[in-house]
């Protein structure tokens, strides 16, 4: 919970406070909580409340949308450099044209989905709610409160059977290119931790929703060796309720079986 005194020109010392019924919340469910609201010391008129559910991610810059210049796509001294920043995701307009007296206290409660696409919580990637309070003769003054983002039960069925089968996450990365239908993807890598998958540099791991599902694209790195180059293999597969419905086991017996085919056999 963080309390931000908005002291532009115009907000007196108003207080907003954005407090989330919980901390942790699942993607495809609702977050709901309270935005408090206190007047300063003169009454004010506050144009629009807005809730934001932002995330943190590596912005790439789509090199399809930038000038025309010299040298192929994304090449030259001006090609753009990926940066980190904030994403939205989701967004709710929770007030508008609220008249505050002075020393006045209002609470206005909020309901914002998830979306299904929203980047989960895990590694670096971090999410919060950004509260943007618009005032009448100021400029906007912005409250923010983290939170975490839980994947479905079909996404950590299959995180859960990366830890069984010994593979640790290493990484999860969001990238983002600005102006897409679906503007980002996140991506997770694991690295074995067992002999058995000694071969293997690194599992890559992104999911993509689907009705009462997940689809999953997987990619295993191989390592070379002194007569073998080093190679890499893909495939894709959905995790549904009827596989869930099996148990863990058979969630982790559905990797087990698609990493051992990517890795190849063992060459002399």
């Amino acid at each position: 919970m963080i309390k931000t005194m908005l002291g532009a020109a115009g907000t007196s010392g108003l207080a907003v406070e954005t407090v989330p019924a919980l901390r942790e919340v699942r993607v495809g469910e609702v977050l709901d909580g309270v935005v408090e609201i206190e007047g300063g010391i003169a009454p004010l008129h506050i144009a629009r409340v807005t809730l934001d559910l932002v995330v943190r991610a590596l912005i790439h810059p789509d090199p399809r949308r930038q000038p025309d210049g010299e040298g192929a796509a994304g090449e030259g001294e001006d090609a753009p450099e990926p940066h980190h920043g904030l994403i939205m995701i989701a967004a709710e307009t929770i007030a508008t044209d609220l008249a505050l007296d002075a020393g006045q206290a209002l609470a206005l409660p909020f309901a914002i989905e998830i979306p299904a696409h929203a980047p989960l919580s895990l590694g670096l990637s971090t999410a919060g709610l950004r509260t943007r309070v618009e005032v009448d003769g100021a400029q906007d003054g912005a409250d923010g409160d983290a939170v975490r983002i839980l994947p479905d039960r079909w996404t950590g069925a299959v995180l859960d059977a990366m830890e069984h089968l010994d593979f640790r996450l290493a990484e999860a990365e969001i990238r983002h290119i600005p102006g897409d239908a679906c503007p980002f993807f996140q991506s997770f890598v694991f690295r074995p931790m067992s002999l058995r998958d000694l071969r293997v540099e690194c599992v890559d791991l992104a999911f993509r929703p689907r009705d009462h599902g997940v689809h999953v694209d997987m990619e295993v790195d191989n390592r070379g060796s002194l007569f073998t180059a080093a190679r890499e293999g893909r495939v894709g597969f959905d995790i549904d309720d009827e596989l869930l419905q099996m148990g863990a086991d058979a969630v982790a017996g559905l990797l087990r079986e698609e990493i051992d085919r990517l890795k190849g056999p063992i060459m002399a």
